[in-house]
């Protein structure tokens, strides 16, 4: 393997989505170990910008862009706007490489600047914009669910194994002592904000219209995306301040996931809980885990007469660790693969 110290580039990676920071936190960390100058430049959505800088403190950080939550906002401030945005940061701040997770505005400048642009995603169903990032992508990157052909490179996981393969995560106990909670003892719900393009045709507060039919015995943690919605919910239920402490090891400790938005039904699913997505899409990275009996894609009607059913089957008792362990052996190694694209880029003679 080439010297990686003698070439260095400067590397540029755009986060929209809490979700993508966890995506390219160990590849983004392990390039700037070697050497590398990496920018993360992130969208003002939410609780991104405090996620993002507690994640990567050691990192340069630029905020471009606005999402107030609505469609309206996501259509003109994280888009429209944000391109011009991203077009005046990029000519000014010049990189070797840019790295994105269905970014097609920020692949859409790089390729502006005929610069490499790699980027990543599961999601073919969004029409449009995967038409616009096969445009602007030089390399887009899908688990099997789409055909491996032109400048699409097909890897075999889905993106959330980047960090919640046994690699990278390992469930850390000792969090659940901060919400009084017991190993399998509880279950945990998520309630996302259906303020995004890809869930603007879904009803908001799915849950909400089941939540007070739902086993008054259970212990519930509730993740909810819009804390103005929280009267909507029994009072019972125990609802998590953002950002939230290692989500993943309270997910990992839980008996059940039920989420009104896909990417942590996945989750649940891959850290070897039971999981019901109740949203409204039907997506084709959702049935590789459909197909393991582990995620269940269920009309928010019938959740509660799911969850009785899941109950009776004692959680369908799951061996958490045979299970992601099985999966580990299964699937690629998604973290290793953001690495080996950039660094292919470095050993061909892209950098200065």
């Amino acid at each position: 393997m080439a010297d990686n110290t003698e070439k260095k580039m400067k590397i540029a990676i755009d986060i929209g989505h809490p979700a993508h920071v966890n995506f390219f936190k160990v590849a983004a960390r392990r390039l700037l170990n070697d050497g590398h100058k990496v920018t993360i430049i992130y969208l003002d959505r939410g609780q991104l910008p405090l996620i993002v800088k507690e994640e990567f403190k050691e990192f340069k950080l630029v905020r471009i862009g606005l999402h107030r939550g609505s469609k309206l906002s996501v259509i003109f401030d994280a888009n429209l706007r944000r391109f011009f945005q991203l077009f005046k940061y990029l000519n000014k701040n010049r990189f070797d490489i840019g790295l994105g997770v269905g970014s097609f505005n920020f692949g859409g400048v790089l390729k502006l600047f005929s610069l490499p642009n790699l980027q990543f995603d599961d999601d073919p169903e969004r029409g449009l914009n995967t038409i616009l990032e096969k445009l602007t992508a030089t390399q887009l990157f899908f688990p099997p669910i789409i055909e491996n052909y032109g400048n699409i490179r097909n890897f075999k996981a889905l993106k959330e194994w980047a960090y919640l393969s046994p690699n990278y995560f390992t469930p850390n106990p000792s969090v659940l002592d901060e919400y009084r909670l017991k190993v399998k003892d509880y279950v945990f719900i998520r309630e996302i904000s259906t303020g995004s393009l890809n869930y603007s045709k879904q009803k908001a507060n799915i849950i909400a219209t089941f939540a007070r039919d739902f086993d008054k015995s259970e212990n519930v943690i509730l993740s909810l995306e819009n804390k103005k919605k929280a009267g909507y919910y029994p009072d019972k239920w125990q609802i998590l301040e953002e950002p939230i402490k290692d989500i993943h090891s309270i997910i990992y400790y839980s008996k059940l996931v039920i989420s009104s938005g896909d990417s942590m039904a996945r989750e649940g699913a891959m850290l070897g809980v039971p999981s019901i997505y109740c949203g409204f899409r039907n997506m084709k990275a959702n049935m590789i885990l459909e197909n393991k009996n582990i995620l269940f894609h269920v009309k928010p009607g019938d959740v509660v007469e799911r969850v009785l059913q899941l109950k009776k089957m004692k959680y369908l008792e799951v061996n958490q660790k045979k299970f992601r362990e099985d999966l580990k052996s299964e699937w690629s190694d998604v973290s290793e693969l953001i690495y080996d694209a950039v660094m292919k880029y470095i050993n061909n003679g892209k950098a200065d």
